[in-house]
């Protein structure tokens, strides 16, 4: 399951997720022109791993109540020790939940705000999953995400391709079919997109990456044999003359409830 993959790397992704980490900054951002709009209630953050967008929430909303949640109990428990740790949680009216989204029932509670880092790409269906954590929001309340869209890691595509092995990568969402699906509810859509690049002198370096914060899951299921994956990494390290430059294509992504 994709919550044991990154419960069992809780610590080494809170280390060396720094993809995460600056688009939690990038989430952030895009919401502070929304911040003084949100309606009365709580707020829940979808997907929390290891707190890099927590903290930020709680200290921007002081006032606020708050459900955290995660598919992996270790990660939400690690996030939920830190922040206690450093003493955030005093005085506060927050609570931590497993939960994994798909399976989320919006009619249980209602929310000021719906929040989620780089979570909706592990959804089996990323518009029907945000479309229904947005039935959770109160009229004026905002939904509010960030994912990697469809045109990351295009350099590993086209090795695949020209090598003529399958492309063992994840599907991720494509912006302009989430934005129509979810238009077609009462929402008022924005979105931006950002490309962020990861250095690595290797492509098994990239990989490895992928294995150690938890993130190398594959949901279709099929892997490269050793001798494909072998050339595949030769070939992709002869390309980038060992020096990757790995692209993760991020969508920034704000959904507003109309308020009839």
């Amino acid at each position: 399951m994709i919550s044991n993959k990154f419960g069992t790397a809780a610590s080494v992704y809170h280390e060396e997720a720094e993809i995460q980490r600056k688009v939690a900054d990038g989430l952030i951002s895009s919401l502070l022109p929304w911040k003084g709009i949100l309606p009365e209630g709580p707020i829940l953050e979808i997907g929390c791993g290891t707190g890099f967008l927590t903290r930020q929430l709680l200290e921007h909303f002081p006032d606020k109540e708050f459900l955290i949640t995660d598919a992996s109990s270790e990660m939400l428990q690690f996030n939920k020790e830190t922040l206690a740790k450093d003493g955030l949680l005093e005085g506060r009216k927050v609570r931590f939940e497993v939960l994994d989204a798909q399976q989320f029932d919006p009619s249980q509670e209602s929310f000021a705000m719906v929040i989620s880092n780089f979570t909706p790409h592990w959804f089996k269906d990323t518009a029907l999953a945000l479309e229904q954590l947005s039935e959770s929001l109160q009229p004026g309340g905002l939904l509010l995400t960030s994912f990697p869209g469809n045109e990351s890691f295009g350099q590993w595509y086209e090795s695949c391709l020209e090598l003529g092995l399958p492309h063992t990568a994840n599907p991720l969402p494509n912006v302009e079919e989430v934005v129509v699906k979810l238009s077609m509810g009462p929402m008022q859509i924005d979105y931006y997109e950002n490309d962020l690049y990861q250095e690595f002198e290797h492509s098994l370096d990239f990989f490895r990456h992928l294995k150690r914060i938890g993130a190398s899951h594959s949901v279709k299921k099929n892997r490269l044999s050793y001798k494909q994956f072998k050339l595949l990494t030769q070939h992709w390290d002869q390309k980038s003359d060992n020096n990757l430059k790995v692209k993760w294509h991020v969508v920034y992504l704000a959904a507003k409830k109309d308020l009839s």
